[in-house]
């Protein structure tokens, strides 16, 4: 077969494949990128998949920009900035500690590891290629569950922060590894150089090209000017040398949070999420699986005590960086419980960027073989074992407010919502002559047929249900502190209250609502 052939016929057949393991996962509620990862192990084993790899420039020119952006366009900048402080300190110096240690740790273990004469700084950079989290089925498994809102944006905005800090971590330290004379403090300036680079790229890649979409109302047009700002911030900030990984993410954020507002219809906002929703999920699915066939079972098997070993200093190195930095996050006036931490902490699965940051290394590279056994092993435990318990722990803690019943009741209720909104909107066009009576009749009929059906479901439902009635004081006490915040911008602008007063004001009403997101 003609190898472009041989390649798309593949690509469509892991999308085959992909479509049909996440049927069953849905089936039967199993973990959907586990499974695919399972998928891609039984591939590989039997190596029914040979022309397509997870390389290099598969994951940083193709799938990286995708995920990255689409998680960074939906990160509400205003939460994002309420809880800054806690996901730098995890993200920027706890992945250097968490490195630092990682490879310590491994270091003191190279004589169990088979490799006696590893040296320190290669340990080092094996602690920099394990540093990046990938929460990704964590966070379907919070949302399924119903775990805070806050605490799912701490470990999403942590894991787009610490992937830009891993990537360039590492080739500070690779560069370091080559020969090449660099002093801690010249590494610092590197570091710094890179990051606030990349940001500055994204940032103003973005913001221009929030103000050409405000010039536009054509969805496609809008779509793919999103599409080229996604590849191009990479493409531009590699190219001056600073960090295409922040850059996205920064690029992501300034139109989501910037562009949509000022230059995006709510067709258009619907269309691009769409868009983006779809190119994240192909992207995510056909990675697990790659992951799934580069990780060898045989290979794993083979050099189990070297793979357990690197997963367990991962594992204590994450669990000393949260002792360490629980408290200091908390002394930073963060509302953050240490249930949370703990759940961070056994959170922070290893996935695609620590495969290819260790698949990318070249054939001739010292200790490269350990490196690979060991990063496929920690990818491995973390995948399957915290993976699999990271929904228990959760429940154990009592972080988990979503049973079924109440899900089925948010799912009437917001539907119900949904429909009032739609008649509300009919009426408004009727009264405006913008639609014929005969038609606003006949979808009157129709909406309102809608609206019954839903109400006798709820009827049906048990509201007397204890958690369904928390959930609702919830809701409404939510629903009022935000009116009181309102109330308070509303005074001062009118000269009725002093700043400081509303500061103070606003102050203690943020402590009620974050007192609420972690209970």
């Amino acid at each position: 077969m003609n190898g472009h052939l041989l390649v798309e016929t593949e690509f469509l057949g892991l999308l085959l494949i992909a479509m049909i393991v996440a049927m069953f996962a849905r089936r039967f509620r199993f973990p959907y990128t586990i499974a695919l990862v399972a998928t891609g192990l039984a591939l590989g084993f039997f190596n029914i998949v040979s022309s397509i790899h997870l390389t290099p420039d598969l994951l940083f020119l193709i799938f990286l920009p995708v995920l990255l952006y689409e998680a960074a366009f939906h990160v509400e900048l205003k939460d994002f900035l309420k809880n800054a402080k806690t996901i730098i300190l995890f993200a920027v110096p706890g992945v250097m500690l968490a490195s630092v240690i990682t490879g310590a740790l491994v270091y003191s273990s190279r004589t169990l590891l088979g490799d006696p004469n590893l040296p320190f700084i290669y340990a080092l950079l094996f602690g920099a290629v394990t540093a990046a989290t990938d929460p990704i089925s964590v966070l379907a498994v919070f949302k399924k569950m119903g775990v805070s809102r806050k605490l799912a944006l701490i470990m999403e905005g942590e894991s787009l922060l610490n992937d830009g800090t891993a990537v360039v971590l590492f080739g500070i330290i690779l560069m370091a590894v080559k020969g090449q004379n660099i002093s801690p403090g010249l590494a610092l300036v590197l570091f710094f150089k890179v990051v606030f680079g990349g940001l500055v790229v994204g940032l103003v890649l973005g913001f221009v090209f929030s103000l050409i979409t405000a010039q536009v109302d054509d969805h496609l047009i809008e779509i793919t000017l999103t599409t080229i700002l996604a590849y191009g911030s990479y493409i531009v900030a590699e190219h001056f040398h600073v960090s295409g990984v922040i850059a996205v993410v920064a690029a992501g954020m300034m139109t989501g949070n910037f562009g949509t507002k000022i230059g995006m219809s709510p067709t258009t906002r619907v269309a691009v999420n769409t868009f983006w929703e779809y190119l994240a999920f192909v992207a995510n699915s056909i990675i697990f699986i790659l992951i799934g066939i580069e990780l060898r079972i045989n290979s794993l098997m083979l050099h189990a005590i070297p793979a357990l070993i690197a997963w367990l200093s991962v594992v204590v190195a994450r669990g000393t960086l949260f002792a360490a930095f629980m408290p200091l996050a908390r002394w930073l006036g963060e509302k953050i419980s240490y249930r949370w931490g703990a759940v961070l902490f056994w959170g922070g699965l290893r996935g695609s960027l620590s495969m290819v940051l260790v698949l990318g290394l070249p054939a001739s590279f010292p200790h490269r073989e350990l490196f690979l056994h060991m990063t496929f092993g920690v990818v491995f435990f973390s995948l399957f074992i915290q993976g699999f318990t990271i929904s228990g722990l959760a429940k154990k803690l009592g972080l988990v407010r979503k049973s079924e019943e109440l899900k089925k009741y948010e799912e009437l209720k917001g539907s119900m919502l949904a429909v009032k909104a739609a008649l509300e909107d009919l009426r408004k066009l009727h009264q405006t002559g913008t639609i014929p009576a005969s038609l606003y009749e006949k979808l009157k009929k129709e909406y309102e047929e809608t609206l019954n059906r839903s109400e006798k479901e709820l009827e049906t439902f048990h509201i007397e249900n204890e958690e369904i009635l928390k959930e609702q004081l919830r809701s409404l006490r939510r629903h009022l502190l935000f009116k009181q915040k309102d109330a308070l911008k509303d005074a001062f602008s009118k000269g009725l209250i002093s700043s400081e007063t509303m500061t103070e004001v606003m102050k203690n009403i943020d402590s009620e609502l974050d007192l609420m997101d972690e209970s």
